[in-house]
């Protein structure tokens, strides 16, 4: 039944082609590992790891039922194309993706979402999960069109957060912002014209922030559906902040504010 089972697993659809595939960093993958949520397909450790590290992995190998294998240290580095791959690889299938109506049942009171409006550079992407992950978010929102994927690259771009959350992808966003507002969430998007700071708008209640497309922003449907905009305040006309910025700028006055003694 086991080899059945890891044969029926390489058959899974991987993250990527068979390259972007790989996960490397022994940070990145022992979180991916201990958050149990995105299973490898294989790992592959380098044998002149260092004792701690091939313990660790061997056990979350046997405990998640994970085929191992040792190589080189080249040849990690061939099969990665990263040299610095510090000892260990995995080889990931698709993400798994939660749903929105999980996202919801599962929400804490006061909920906080995070909507993404087709964030392309996977470095952004990376940074907002890891923003999402620290401030205690319910759940990240993206497209399936226009946005980048869940890869191994976002993951180590989040330094594993993607495997803490939940992510849903659904169709159409201004369906699933429709979705949250009959949950009595609050839908907040930013915008520079903005009459209100985001510290004089009341986020305590359950609110759902969406981060506009590095380029042209916040998309008009979406815009339309929020129950509010606000601006970041800046001391300078330089240019407006990156995605992964302006959500944690966003995400701490959320949490600044829920923290405030009653």
């Amino acid at each position: 039944m086991v080899g059945q089972r890891r044969r029926s697993a390489r058959r899974k659809p991987l993250a990527g082609n068979h390259q972007k595939s790989w996960l490397w960093g022994r940070n990145a993958v022992l979180e991916t590992l201990d958050a149990g949520r995105w299973i490898p397909l294989e790992l592959v450790l380098s044998d002149s790891a260092d004792p701690d590290l091939t313990s660790r992995i061997r056990d979350f190998a046997e405990a998640l039922d994970v085929p191992l294998q040792t190589a080189s240290h080249d040849r990690l580095t061939e099969l990665g194309h990263a040299r610095d791959h510090q000892g260990v690889l995995a080889k990931l299938p698709a993400y798994p993706f939660s749903t929105l109506d999980d996202m919801l049942e599962q929400a804490g009171d006061p909920g906080l979402f995070v909507v993404l409006d087709s964030i392309q550079d996977p470095f952004n992407f990376g940074s907002v999960c890891r923003v999402a992950c620290v401030y205690g978010a319910d759940g990240v929102v993206i497209g399936s069109r226009d946005q980048a994927d869940v890869t191994p690259h976002v993951a180590r771009s989040s330094a594993g957060a993607v495997s803490r959350l939940d992510i849903a992808q659904v169709d159409d966003l201004a369906s699933a912002l429709a979705d949250l507002n009959t949950k009595e969430v609050r839908i907040i998007g930013t915008a520079p014209q903005a009459d209100r700071r985001i510290d004089q708008s009341d986020l305590t209640g359950s609110v759902a922030i969406i981060i506009g497309n590095e380029g042209r922003g916040l998309g008009e449907p979406l815009a339309q559906a929020c129950d509010e905009l606000v601006r970041i305040p800046q001391a300078a006309s330089f240019d407006s902040l990156n995605a992964a910025v302006s959500a944690g700028i966003l995400c701490y006055e959320i949490h600044r504010q829920r923290s405030l003694p009653v």
